[in-house]
Protein backbone atom coordinates (compact mmCIF):
# COMPACT_ATOMS: atom_id res chain seq x y z
CA UNK A 1 0.00 0.00 0.00
CA UNK A 2 1.40 3.40 -0.93
CA UNK A 3 0.88 6.74 0.71
CA UNK A 4 -1.68 7.74 -1.89
CA UNK A 5 -3.81 4.69 -1.07
CA UNK A 6 -4.15 5.40 2.64
CA UNK A 7 -7.34 7.12 3.65
CA UNK A 8 -7.08 10.60 5.05
CA UNK A 9 -8.00 10.56 8.73
CA UNK A 10 -11.04 12.65 9.46
CA UNK A 11 -10.30 15.67 11.58
CA UNK A 12 -12.55 16.02 14.56
CA UNK A 13 -13.17 19.65 15.34
CA UNK A 14 -13.08 20.13 19.06
CA UNK A 15 -14.68 23.01 20.86
CA UNK A 16 -12.37 25.82 21.91
CA UNK A 17 -11.07 25.59 25.46
CA UNK A 18 -13.34 27.16 28.06
CA UNK A 19 -12.22 30.35 29.71
CA UNK A 20 -11.24 30.11 33.31
CA UNK A 21 -13.74 31.08 35.99
CA UNK A 22 -11.67 34.14 36.89
CA UNK A 23 -11.78 35.50 33.33
CA UNK A 24 -15.54 34.90 33.09
CA UNK A 25 -16.09 36.61 36.44
CA UNK A 26 -13.96 39.58 35.35
CA UNK A 27 -15.87 39.95 32.07
CA UNK A 28 -19.19 39.77 33.91
CA UNK A 29 -18.04 42.37 36.45
CA UNK A 30 -16.87 44.76 33.74
CA UNK A 31 -20.11 44.35 31.77
CA UNK A 32 -22.20 44.94 34.88
CA UNK A 33 -20.16 48.04 35.75
CA UNK A 34 -20.71 49.43 32.25
CA UNK A 35 -24.46 48.81 32.45
CA UNK A 36 -24.71 50.37 35.91
CA UNK A 37 -22.65 53.36 34.79
CA UNK A 38 -24.85 53.88 31.76
CA UNK A 39 -27.99 53.64 33.90
CA UNK A 40 -26.57 56.09 36.42
CA UNK A 41 -25.57 58.56 33.70
CA UNK A 42 -28.99 58.28 32.07
CA UNK A 43 -30.74 58.86 35.38
CA UNK A 44 -28.50 61.82 36.21
CA UNK A 45 -29.13 63.25 32.76
CA UNK A 46 -32.87 62.95 33.16
CA UNK A 47 -32.76 64.55 36.60
CA UNK A 48 -30.62 67.37 35.22
CA UNK A 49 -32.98 67.87 32.31
CA UNK A 50 -35.97 67.92 34.66
CA UNK A 51 -34.23 70.45 36.94
CA UNK A 52 -33.38 72.65 33.94
CA UNK A 53 -36.98 72.42 32.67
CA UNK A 54 -38.40 73.39 36.08
CA UNK A 55 -36.01 76.33 36.54
CA UNK A 56 -36.51 77.71 33.02
CA UNK A 57 -40.31 77.72 32.95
Amino acid sequence: MTNTDTPVPSRVTSSPPRRSAGIRRLRCTVALALVRGAAHATGAGLVGLLFWWITHR
